[in-house]
């Protein structure tokens, strides 16, 4: 009878413990969306035949608190270089990060993993454009502050 009472305590304390240490990462912003701190920051990544046959792109992702982001790709396709900035706002819900842009109007979704303070891992769940690789995935490498 100790016995069990005592492991029931240590089981609730060991899901409160867990559970409370998984939540200090999120924070609710003014427009009620969930953030992961942890994404906030100047991020870069890099992907090669993914998204578009025989393209290969680089960029640089800004993550800000506020739930908006500012992305600069520069992408190469048949000799060519194209340079753009994109815009929009990025949150997590039901676990997955989403990511709208303001130009297409479209919203990406990403299954996320922490790798480490500096990397995080994306996989692609539903992309708002059609792309080559339908099991798309990339890493975010941070930037040093």
């Amino acid at each position: 009878m100790k016995r069990k009472l005592i492991f029931g305590i240590v089981s609730i304390l060991i899901v409160t413990l867990t559970s409370c240490g998984t939540k200090r990462h999120f924070v609710k912003i003014q427009n009620g969306k969930l953030i992961d701190k942890r994404l906030v920051g100047v991020w870069t990544g890099n992907e090669s035949g993914n998204i578009v046959e025989g393209m290969s792109s680089e960029w640089k992702m800004t993550r800000n608190i506020n739930g908006i982001f500012s992305l600069e790709v520069k992408a190469k396709l048949n000799g060519e270089i194209i340079e753009a900035i994109e815009n929009g706002n990025w949150w997590i819900e039901n676990g997955l990060f989403h990511e709208f842009h303001d130009v297409s109007g479209g919203t990406d979704i990403y299954q996320y993993e922490i790798m480490g303070r500096k990397q995080i891992k994306f996989r692609a769940k539903k992309m708002s454009i059609e792309v080559v690789n339908k099991n798309y995935e990339f890493i975010d490498t941070k930037k040093s502050e």
